[in-house]
C-alpha cells in the first residue's frame, strides 16, 4: 500500500498513518522507527487501513513510518515507500509569529503563551480579547509589568477545514474591565498579536508523473533558510463555483529526486484556503532545518472543474524574505499548463520574452528555467540589451521535473545593462518548460519577479498599466519605471497618456518611437517623461494600429537603502471586465498589524462603469459590498478594508464586477508590509 501522514504535528496531537485497502490483504503491520533506516522497528497489527498515533516531544523529533499488506500465504508484500512526521513542541514567546500545526479534523485544543511587552512609564493596565471564536485567552484583564507579561492562549480547532487560520489577541494597554465592560482613557493604546493555526492534510510520496492538461503550476515555492534570508512560500487558492472542490497539490522539488510529496484538500463553494508557508507547513520540509525550493502543481479532482479549471479556481502566491524588520516579497502567478512552452506538435507556445531585466551594481538577476510535463526538454536562452543588440545565445538542457536557477545569470555570461531582455525558446524534447526572472535589488535585497510572456500574438492597441506614481508622502517616496518592447518587424510610434487618480480630464499625453526589438526604457516615467510629481495614477500606451506591444512597470520605495517595490505588468482592453463579462478576483487581501492593502480600480474603454466591490470573508457569511462610480479613464485607489471598517482582516478576496455602464474595469491589490513598506502588486483574475 502507498502510505501517507501530516509531515509536521504539535506535541499532544492526534494523527494517523493511512492508506487504500489491498485486495485479498487480511490484515496490515504498521512499523514505526526513529531512523529511515529502521534499525529498531517497533511493529504494529492492524486489520482496518489507518493507525493512530500520539506523541509527545520537548523538541523537534522525526518518526518514521511504513506500511505493508499481510497475506494468508506465505509471502507478504512489500513494504510502503518511508513516511515522516516532525513533532514539534508549541512555540516559545520569544520564536516570533505564532504558527501552529495541527492535523485537518483535530478536535484537541493546544495551549501556548504569548509575551506582551509592556508600555513607557512602567506598569499599566491591559485588557487582552480574541477576535475569533476558536481563540481564547487567560488573563483577560490585569498589569502589564515594566518586564512585560505572558498570556495563555488557547486554539480549538474543531470545525475549521484544512487551510491556515489566523486570527488576533487584541492588547489595550490603560484599559480597565468595570461592569463587564471594556473602559478606556483618552490615553489608552493598542497592539496586537497575530496567532496561526494550519490545519495540515496527509502528504503522499509519490512518482513523478505527467499532470492533466487542466493543472495550474506555481514555478517557485520554497521554504529557505540562510545567514541572512528566511525564504517562504504562502499560496491563496479560491474555489468560486458552487460546488465543493478537491484539489491534488504536488511539491516537487525539481532537483531530480524522483519522488514527489502530494497532499489533497477540499475547498468549499466561495471560500479561498490559505496556505502559509506551504512548503513547511504541508510538506514538512524545514521541520528539522531543512531547505528547498521547487515547484507546485494544482490539480482539480471533481468533474466540474476537468474542462476548465480557470473558471472555477483563482490561485496566487507571494514568496518572500521574512525577518525580524518585515518581509521582502514577490507575488508569483500560477500558470496554466496550457500556457507553458513547447516544442512538440499541440504546444501553443514556442517562444517568451522576460523584460525589465538588469544586472549591474544595484541590481543582480536570477533566471529560473521550469519543466512541469515531466518530460525532456531543450531550450535556447537569448540575452539583449534596450537596443535589440543580441548578446547572448545559451543552450540549456532540463530533465522531466526540473526546475534550474541560473543566479546571477547574466553577471555569470560576462553581460553588465540596466535594461535587458532575455527570451527563451523551445528547441526540442516533449516536456513544457516556462522561465521566469527574479531581480534583486542589491541593497535592500528586496526581490522582484517577472514572469515569461509568449510572443507571436497579434498585439493590442491599447495596454493599461495601473499603479503607475511619482509620490512622496513622508514616510515613503513611490517612483515608476516604465518599459515598452516593440515585437513588430518595423517601427513603431506609441502615445504614452497619464491619467492622475480622480481626475481624468487632467490627462497629458507624450508620443515615443520604438524600434523593432527595441525596449524603449522611461525610468521615472512622471517625472521624466511628463514632468509631474506628487501624483499616482493610470498609463495608457496606444498605438495606430495593432501591435504586438510588452508593456510593464516597476513601481518602487527609494530608501536610503535601496529600493523596495513591485512589478506590474500592463493589461489590455480584453482582460478587463464590462457588466456582461463576469467579475474579478483579486487574493492575498490581508489589513493588520503586518500589512495593509490598497486596492487599485481603473476604467480602460472611456466610457462610464459603476462597479461593485464584494469582500469575502474566510470566517463569515457575510459579504461587506461598496459600490464605486468610475468616469470614462477614471482609476482610483482605495483602502478598502479599513474603509469598509473590517479591523483586523486575514485572507480575504475581492470581487469586482461592473453592475452599471458601458465601461470596462481593471484592478489590483498592492499589499503593503507595515515594517519594510515593500509592497507586493497581487493582479487581479477572471
Amino acid at each position: 500500500p502507498l502510505a501517507s501522514v501530516i509531515s509536521e504535528s504539535t506535541t499532544g496531537q492526534t494523527y494517523a498513518v493511512r492508506w487504500k485497502a489491498i485486495a485479498g490483504a487480511v490484515g496490515y503491520e504498521v512499523q514505526e522507527a526513529n531512523d529511515a533506516s529502521f534499525t529498531n522497528p517497533t511493529s504494529f497489527s492492524v486489520t482496518g487501513t489507518s493507525r493512530s498515533f500520539t506523541k509527545i516531544a520537548n523538541d523537534p523529533t522525526a518518526f518514521f513510518y511504513r506500511v505493508r499488506a499481510l497475506s494468508s500465504c506465505v509471502t507478504n508484500t512489500a513494504f510502503s515507500p518511508v513516511i515522516r512526521v516532525v513533532v514539534v513542541p508549541v512555540p516559545s514567546p520569544s520564536s516570533g509569529p505564532v504558527s501552529i500545526n495541527l492535523p485537518d479534523g483535530s478536535t484537541t485544543p493546544v495551549t501556548f503563551k504569548i509575551f506582551v511587552p509592556s508600555v513607557p512609564g512602567g506598569s499599566t493596565s491591559f485588557v487582552a480579547t480574541p477576535d475569533k471564536p476558536w481563540l481564547s485567552v487567560i488573563p483577560t484583564s490585569g498589569i502589564v509589568p515594566p518586564e512585560g507579561i505572558l498570556l495563555t492562549v488557547s486554539a480549538d480547532p474543531t470545525g475549521l477545514p484544512n487551510g491556515t487560520w489566523t486570527g488576533t489577541i487584541l492588547i489595550v494597554y490603560g484599559a480597565t474591565v468595570i461592569g463587564g465592560r471594556m473602559e478606556t482613557t483618552a490615553t489608552s493604546t493598542t497592539t496586537s498579536v497575530p496567532v496561526s493555526i494550519n490545519l495540515v492534510t496527509p502528504v503522499t510520496p509519490v512518482p513523478l508523473t505527467t499532470p492533466a492538461t487542466n493543472a495550474l503550476v506555481i514555478p517557485s515555492v520554497g521554504h529557505i533558510a540562510g545567514l541572512a534570508s528566511s525564504w517562504r512560500s504562502d499560496i491563496r487558492l479560491a474555489n468560486i463555483s458552487g460546488l465543493v472542490e478537491n484539489y491534488m497539490l504536488t511539491f516537487n522539488a525539481g532537483n531530480g529526486d524522483p519522488t514527489l510529496k502530494q497532499t489533497e484538500i477540499s475547498v468549499t463553494p466561495g471560500t479561498t484556503t490559505a496556505l502559509d508557508d506551504i512548503v513547511r507547513k504541508w510538506y514538512g520540509i524545514g521541520s528539522l532545518g531543512e531547505s528547498s525550493g521547487g515547484l507546485l502543481t494544482i490539480q482539480p479532482l471533481s468533474e466540474s472543474t476537468a474542462l476548465d479549471v480557470s473558471k472555477f479556481t483563482i490561485v496566487s502566491s507571494r514568496t518572500y524574505n521574512a525577518s525580524a524588520t518585515g518581509t521582502l516579497g514577490q507575488f508569483i502567478p500560477a500558470i496554466p499548463l496550457s500556457g507553458f512552452l513547447g516544442h512538440s506538435a499541440g504546444a501553443t507556445t514556442t517562444l517568451l520574452s522576460l523584460q525589465q531585466i538588469a544586472e549591474s551594481s544595484s541590481q543582480r538577476t536570477n533566471l529560473g528555467l521550469v519543466e512541469a510535463f515531466g518530460k525532456s526538454a531543450s531550450v535556447t536562452v537569448s540575452a539583449f540589451d534596450g537596443n535589440g543588440v543580441r548578446l547572448l545565445d545559451l543552450p540549456v538542457s532540463l530533465n522531466g521535473g526540473q526546475q534550474l536557477q541560473l543566479n546571477s545569470f547574466l553577471a555569470q555570461n560576462g553581460i553588465t545593462l540596466t535594461n535587458g531582455r532575455i527570451e527563451v525558446r523551445a528547441d526540442g524534447g516533449e516536456g513544457l518548460v516556462t522561465a521566469y526572472a527574479s531581480v534583486v535589488d542589491n541593497f535592500s535585497q528586496d526581490p522582484l519577479l517577472v514572469s515569461g510572456i509568449p510572443l507571436g500574438d497579434a498585439g493590442s492597441d491599447r495596454y493599461v498599466v495601473a499603479g503607475i506614481a511619482h509620490v512622496n508622502t513622508g514616510s515613503a517616496d513611490w517612483r515608476s519605471d516604465l518599459r515598452v518592447f516593440n515585437a513588430a518587424l518595423a517601427p513603431r510610434n506609441a502615445t504614452l497618456t497619464f491619467f492622475p487618480n480622480g481626475d481624468p480630464s487632467a490627462s497629458v499625453s507624450k508620443t515615443v518611437a520604438i524600434n523593432p526589438g527595441e525596449v524603449k526604457a522611461l525610468d521615472d516615467v512622471l517625472s521624466s517623461t511628463f514632468g509631474l510629481s506628487n501624483v499616482g495614477g493610470t498609463l495608457h500606451v496606444t498605438t495606430n494600429q495593432i501591435t504586438p506591444l510588452i508593456v510593464t512597470a516597476r513601481t518602487f520605495n527609494l530608501t536610503s537603502n535601496g529600493t523596495v517595490g513591485q512589478f506590474i505588468p500592463a493589461i489590455t482592453p480584453n482582460q478587463a471586465v464590462a457588466s456582461t463579462t463576469g467579475a474579478l478576483q483579486i487574493l492575498h487581501v490581508e489589513e493588520s498589524s503586518r500589512y495593509r492593502t490598497n486596492l487599485g480600480l481603473a476604467e480602460v474603454s472611456g466610457k462610464p462603469a459603476m462597479v461593485e466591490i464584494n469582500v469575502t470573508l474566510p470566517d463569515s457569511k457575510v459579504s461587506p459590498s461598496v459600490q464605486v462610480p468610475l468616469d470614462a479613464y477614471e482609476s482610483i485607489q482605495l483602502p478598502i478594508i479599513s474603509g469598509l471598517g473590517l479591523g483586523a482582516t486575514y485572507n480575504a478576496r475581492l470581487s469586482i464586477r461592473v453592475i452599471g455602464g458601458d465601461g470596462s474595469v481593471t484592478a489590483y491589490g498592492s499589499v503593503i508590509d507595515l515594517l519594510t513598506k515593500d509592497p507586493t502588486y497581487i493582479p487581479a483574475q477572471k
